[in-house]
């Protein structure tokens, strides 16, 4: 797996950029919790917060690397906001990469870091590096 991943175009960025002002709304929710039957609970994502995962993928912000290994870092941009103020476009690739697969492994990871602002935080960053990239 590569820690370097292709690079982005303004656009992929734009394209990923568009769902913020969707998440900055103060009474966003990107889903609820459901229970049916037998089954565990499980965390059902609005269709417009499944179409911002996919433009994740789709526009290459979420890479392959090894970012279980990666998950101390992690931590601490998730609870340092002053190094995910400082973080480079790299960085924030893999925390969203981070986040996203994480949430196949735990139920409503994503849910729970929108909820305490950091995935808002990292697109606000990715908007703040967007600024500097030209057309």
């Amino acid at each position: 797996m590569s820690e370097q991943p292709p690079a982005l175009t303004p656009a992929q960025i734009d394209a990923v950029l568009r769902f913020l002002p969707m998440l900055e709304q103060p009474d966003y929710s990107p889903g609820e919790w459901s229970q049916g039957g037998y089954q565990m609970p499980y965390y059902s994502y609005r269709p417009d917060f499944d179409a911002f995962i996919d433009a994740l993928y789709d526009q290459g912000l979420v890479f392959a690397f090894d970012w279980m290994n990666w998950q101390d870092e992690a931590k601490r941009y998730r609870t340092d906001s002053a190094a995910l103020e400082s973080a480079d476009l790299l960085a924030v690739r893999k925390l969203l990469t981070a986040h996203v697969r994480a949430d196949r492994f735990v139920e409503g990871h994503l849910a729970a870091v929108f909820a305490e602002g950091h995935l808002t935080a990292i697109l606000q960053r990715l908007k703040q590096l967007r600024a500097r990239l030209t057309d």
